[in-house]
């Protein structure tokens, strides 16, 4: 007995997930942008109205992308709020208003929020960012003294254990790799085939950082890497820090002047930068996130290219003005994998003609860090 043939069906476990991206916000226009764009590029887009839901519904549908309305992050004051032990690796977008208070994206930057989307969102701007992190590329190597650079922290683990060193660098745009031991950090960069361009060593006391030192050197993978012992740890005062940072940057080989953390301040609003060679600017959004005499951190997971000039539209939520300047991009983090490196998704700025005048009212407007 003879069967009708047919088209051959992939077994089960064969069949491609689609791409998911997660709503958690109302029912909006954003929320039917957000699924046309998703549509568009063959994925699902699923709808959330609460935070709470958000880690059960994270484990079953393990998205690419969540994206957050803002006036949920105001109403988690008395619950749970969005921690990144809730979203593990997956980007978290944050969905503003022009008005949309400092002191919101300012939780938002605390809660490792990556991204900032204003409303209605831009169909473009999503698939954008959809196609940057479901392409599986890695961003093409840039101009070297544009390249982030790899810093492993030796002889202490985690970040609170180097009294904000790693914060400093990391806002500087380096990639950085904790790990309480060299050989346990060997082991774990021979693995992801990388080769750091510094080593930070700390140990309780100058012997400890001297056996560290000795340890290192007898890694055949960290031959020849310039290595550095630093006194830091919880209570560190940030002068001292600040002063540690331009001896890193020069073994380094960067120079990042106009980004100094001693005159940096946090400065959180909504930014949107365009190419500056283009006639019809195509707007990104993104949101910043520290502010110093010669430049601007801007978060997002599409940054421009390193050294393109850009205009940029600084949106005050304060004042509710628009700031509009120029700037060249100093240093870029493009969504890539991150394997287990600690580093920022977004881009450092350096400004271009930006009078005292009004970075004096820029920095006026600068407030201390609140917690909602």
């Amino acid at each position: 007995m003879m069967t009708a043939s047919g088209p051959d069906r992939p077994p089960p476990g064969l069949v491609p997930t689609p791409m998911r991206v997660l709503w958690v916000g109302p029912a909006s226009e954003s929320w039917l942008a957000l699924s046309r764009a998703v549509r568009s590029l063959g994925g699902e887009s699923l709808h959330l109205t609460s935070l709470d839901a958000l880690g059960p519904e994270m484990a079953r549908v393990r998205p690419a992308l969540v994206l957050v309305h803002w006036r949920l992050l105001v109403d988690s004051r008395s619950g749970p709020g969005m921690q990144r032990a809730r979203t593990g690796d997956v980007p978290v977008a944050l969905v503003a208003e022009v008005d949309t208070p400092a002191e919101v994206l300012e939780a938002a930057e605390a809660e490792a929020v990556e991204d900032c989307l204003l409303a209605p969102l831009r169909v473009s701007e999503l698939r954008a960012r959809l196609v940057a992190l479901t392409s599986g590329r890695v961003p093409a190597r840039f101009v070297e003294r544009f390249s982030p650079r790899v810093v492993l922290l030796a002889g202490a683990s985690g970040a609170r254990a180097w009294g904000g060193l790693g914060a400093l660098l990391e806002a500087c745009g380096h990639h950085l790799l904790y790990s309480a031991s060299v050989e346990g950090a060997a082991a774990r960069l021979s693995r992801g085939g990388l080769v750091p361009h510094l080593v930070l060593v700390s140990g309780e006391g100058p012997l400890a950082a001297l056996r560290l030192l000795s340890t290192l050197r007898a890694q055949p993978l960290l031959e020849g890497v310039p290595a550095l012992t630093v006194a830091v740890g919880p209570g560190t005062r940030t002068s001292a820090l600040a002063a540690l940072l331009p001896r890193i940057h020069a073994l380094l080989g960067r120079d990042l002047g106009s980004l100094r953390v001693d005159e940096r301040v946090p400065f959180c609003c909504p930014v949107e930068f365009g190419e500056s060679a283009s006639r019809d600017t195509e707007w990104t959004s993104g949101f910043s996130s520290a502010l110093s005499p010669g430049g601007l951190i801007i978060r997002t997971l599409v940054p421009a290219r390193p050294g393109t000039a850009v205009r940029l539209r600084i949106l005050l939520p304060t004042t509710r003005e628009q700031l509009e300047t120029h700037g060249v991009v100093a240093w870029t983090n493009p969504f890539a994998p991150r394997a287990g490196l600690s580093f920022p998704y977004g881009m450092g700025m350096r400004f271009l003609g930006m009078g005292p005048p009004r970075l004096m009212h820029l920095r006026q407007l600068c407030q201390p860090v609140a917690s909602l």
